[in-house]
């Protein structure tokens, strides 16, 4: 009977070890569970502080293209109008040259219809040789130059032959008279010359 009721403790003893053995291996796999929930959360939560500067940052890069895309339109709306003024006031310092050539001319008319003012041929002729100085003046200042081909071999580059006679005095292809100047701007022709060549 004692012997039963020893065998009886030793399987009592032996069903509570299992069951503080099943107890501390649910506790330990209930640990494991919350462990693993918190991990997870803070991951998400990494993922979300990811996602938040990654846009913080795409809209920044979208807010730098856009500035760039507006000062490349205003660097090209102040180029347009830099070139529109540059075409508009290209002739300025020509123009400003031209004036006193202009002045030149009214003197004379005024002079011309002064009846008080008695003009002779010599100074109507000095004014006029005057004011054609002046004027081949500011035309040479600007790169334009006189095509007068009097004498000169005839050049179909810058000459236009406007008719051919006989000459005893010039020889052949030579220009003998000028009808009209020519005019050359940096060495290219702006209008040959009108001239009579010998043939």
């Amino acid at each position: 009977m004692i012997m039963t009721d020893n065998k009886q403790h030793k399987d009592d003893d032996n069903q509570i070890d299992d069951l503080n053995q099943d107890v501390n291996e649910a506790t330990d796999d209930e640990v494991e569970v919350v462990d693993h929930s918190g991990s997870e959360s803070s991951d998400a939560e990494d993922l979300n502080q990811q996602v938040k500067e990654l846009k913080m940052q795409l809209a920044a890069k979208d807010e730098e293209i856009l500035r760039v895309a507006a000062e490349g339109m205003n660097a090209q709306k102040r180029l347009q109008r830099e070139l529109e003024n540059t075409r508009k006031y290209a002739n300025e310092k020509l123009i400003k040259a031209m004036v006193p050539v202009m002045d030149s001319f009214d003197k004379a008319l005024e002079i011309v219809h002064d009846d008080q003012v008695e003009v002779t041929v010599e100074a109507m002729v000095e004014g006029t040789i005057n004011t054609q100085q002046s004027l081949t003046k500011v035309l040479q200042e600007y790169g334009i130059e006189i095509i007068n081909p009097a004498g000169e071999k005839f050049d179909p580059e810058i000459h236009e032959a406007m008719s051919m006679v006989k000459s005893e005095d010039h020889e052949k292809n030579t220009v003998v008279n000028v009808f009209q100047k020519g005019y050359l701007l940096h060495g290219r022709v702006i209008r040959a010359a009108m001239v009579v060549v010998a043939q």
